[in-house]
């Protein structure tokens, strides 16, 4: 999925995005439908691809959480936004075909899926687990 894929998906489910600057974080979205990206805490394209789509995770599940949350909240509404972003960018299917290819070092396939390799490998580990 690139990029603007991911626009088109914002779009259609009428969620705005922005750039926006922010001190401390590259990414926030809220529940009123929308997301605010920061492109000076976002290195690459690839990184923003998988910032927009974990913010669109939150915003897809109904994953949000107040700023005083406990940690444990936070932790599994953080995790439903990744689940979102990992069957979006590195679909399980699309995974094992290109292993089957021969894609089997993790900066190949974070390549192949133009995604950072911290994401791809956390994606790999969420389907490994389940």
């Amino acid at each position: 999925m690139t990029l603007t894929e991911l626009y088109r998906i914002a779009e259609e489910n009428h969620i705005e995005v922005d750039e926006f600057p922010m001190r401390r974080v590259a990414a926030v979205s809220f529940p009123e439908g929308w997301i605010a990206l920061n492109p000076a805490k976002l290195s690459s394209p690839a990184e923003a691809k998988v910032c927009l789509a974990h913010e669109l995770g939150h915003c897809q599940t109904g994953s949000f959480y107040s700023a005083g949350a406990a940690c444990d909240v936070r932790g599994k509404k953080e995790a439903m936004a990744d689940r979102w972003a990992y069957r979006r960018l590195v679909p399980r299917g699309e995974l094992e075909s290109a292993v089957r290819r021969g894609l089997t070092e993790p900066w190949e396939l974070a390549d192949y899926f133009d995604v950072p390799e911290p994401f791809l490998r956390r994606a790999m580990e969420y389907y490994a687990a389940g």
